[in-house]
């Protein structure tokens, strides 16, 4: 039997050789080792670890004509899993990932194994029937799952928090809380900007899904007492989600926030956002303008960053250089120069700044001015010719410019490059006969000459006054029938209006 091994799978030993993943004498051992091994030649390289397990699947898929998947952040629920007993499962390496009336995925570690390829179509005797190559590792953990029944996702925390992430992004949540109690950590999940808890967990499983979260975003482990940001990218149910992924401490224990991007949902238009008519031409006026500075303020989930988003998209032209600094990508926009940070040496957006003002844009993009160095670019730049868009972490317009100031950035430095400011949040639309989702008011203020020169003459910019207020933006909302008091007051504080 071992000898039919070593023939049968000479192929995959010389495709491995040919693309140099393999030495011939890294075969020679791989084929000895079968003497006294009953394990498959592709395996067993990565068993000796002379080849990963992402190679051998590459090559493999190759081989048979066959599409891979990641089982690794895919939360596959009960009664799919169940679609194939675990005796079935188990003697095959295989498990269902999709079931409907019409048609089964099937998930499968060797598809060159005909016997359990027959036995799992006589099974799914009335269904299609397609086949995906998977990682042999991430096969078993699901049937481990299988085998434990009801009570196996508790003892596997990372299939765990492939369900946590999972379940948040079917709930369309923004954000995932892990909240340290005294004896239990509390998991929450914001939608529509309320807090719903999910679920709590034990320190002991918590200790394992931190690390993890953390290992995702490469981020250091081993410390646990000082703040740390990283993102990754995940493929979740055939979506592409952008996880951000801080920790802070907590109760002297360390607790964890991630924050849920999906940019499967595609890029929205300015008037798909729920935008007013009179907000939507205001901000469409903010595209006419070729250079200047345009700043969009307002908390994290405010939806600041999805409105400059749309904006861009709005003034994406052929015959304009658009270019963008972001921390990371949100959303891959054909036709633009999209810079994320951290990739190509660069540190700061500041650094950022200075390097594509080189490629003569005409338009730039800055995900956020965080810093006096990032204000003082975007100045910069705004001035010479530029039109530059920005989000700032402020709760209205003339907070914007407190901001600004705040980072020694002089009154009469920012002025004369102020284009226009938009302060927005998200509030829910409480229409019963609309789809659930979120609208935003909004305070905004345009910067005319004359206003500049008021500003630039007083000093005193708490005299300014918005075009439009948070104040008569709820109250319109509210009379359309589109929102309530009650709503209003939960999103936007007091001092906010």
């Amino acid at each position: 039997m071992h000898q039919t091994y070593s023939s049968a799978f000479q192929s995959i030993g010389n495709i491995l050789f040919q693309k140099g993943l393999l030495t011939q004498k890294q075969i020679n051992a791989i084929i000895e080792s079968q003497k006294t091994e009953d394990m498959l030649f592709g395996q067993l390289a990565v068993n000796l670890k002379f080849l990963d397990e992402e190679h051998l699947l590459e090559v493999l898929a190759e081989l048979y004509s066959i599409d891979s998947i990641s089982l690794e952040f895919l939360y596959i629920n009960d009664k799919t899993l169940g679609a194939l007993d675990y005796e079935t499962a188990a003697a095959c390496t295989a498990i269902v990932f999709f079931i409907d009336d019409n048609v089964v995925k099937i998930a499968i570690a060797d598809p060159g194994d005909i016997k359990a390829i027959d036995k799992i179509v006589a099974h799914f005797r009335n269904l299609k029937k397609e086949f995906f190559i998977a990682k042999k590792s991430e096969i078993l953990r699901f049937i481990e799952i299988m085998k434990c029944s009801r009570d196996g996702i508790e003892k596997d925390p990372l299939l765990l928090l492939n369900k946590i992430i999972f379940d948040a992004v079917e709930s369309v949540a923004s954000d995932i809380h892990f909240e340290p109690q005294e004896t239990y950590v509390r998991i929450r999940i914001r939608i529509d900007g309320l807090l719903h808890v999910m679920t709590q967990i034990s320190f002991e499983l918590w200790s394992r899904i931190r690390a993890k979260l953390k290992l995702m975003a490469k981020l250091d482990i081993t410390d646990r007492h000082h703040p740390q940001s990283g993102h990754v990218k995940i493929s979740l149910g055939g979506k592409s989600i952008d996880l951000r992924i801080s920790t802070h401490l907590d109760k002297s224990e360390e607790g964890v926030v991630v924050r849920i991007l999906d940019s499967s949902n595609g890029l929205r238009s300015l008037e798909e956002l729920g935008f007013t008519n009179n907000d939507f031409l205001w901000l469409k006026k903010i595209t006419m303008f070729s250079s200047g500075i345009f700043l969009i303020a307002g908390p994290t989930g405010s939806g600041k960053t999805t409105t400059l988003y749309s904006l861009l998209e709005e003034m994406n032209s052929p015959v304009t250089n658009i270019m963008t600094l972001e921390d990371p990508i949100e959303y891959q926009i054909d036709g633009i120069n999209q810079m994320e940070l951290r990739k190509g040496g660069l540190l700061s957006f500041a650094d950022g700044v200075r390097s594509i003002l080189r490629q003569d844009p005409d338009v730039i993009l800055i995900g956020e001015i965080r810093d006096e160095e990032t204000a003082a670019s975007a100045i910069r730049a705004s001035l010479t010719g530029r039109l530059v868009l920005a989000t700032v972490h402020a709760t209205n317009p003339v907070d914007a410019i407190r901001r600004l100031l705040n980072l020694n950035i002089k009154l009469s430095d920012i002025v004369p490059s102020l284009i226009g400011i938009l302060s927005q949040r998200l509030v829910r639309n409480t229409r019963h006969e609309e789809s659930a989702g979120r609208f935003p008011i909004t305070e905004y203020m345009y910067f005319s000459e004359a206003r500049k020169a008021e500003i630039l003459a007083t000093g005193d910019i708490n005299l300014l006054k918005p075009d439009k207020s948070f104040a008569m933006s709820s109250q319109e909302a509210i009379e359309n029938g589109k929102t309530t008091i009650d709503e209003i007051e939960r999103v936007i504080r007091y001092a906010d209006i």
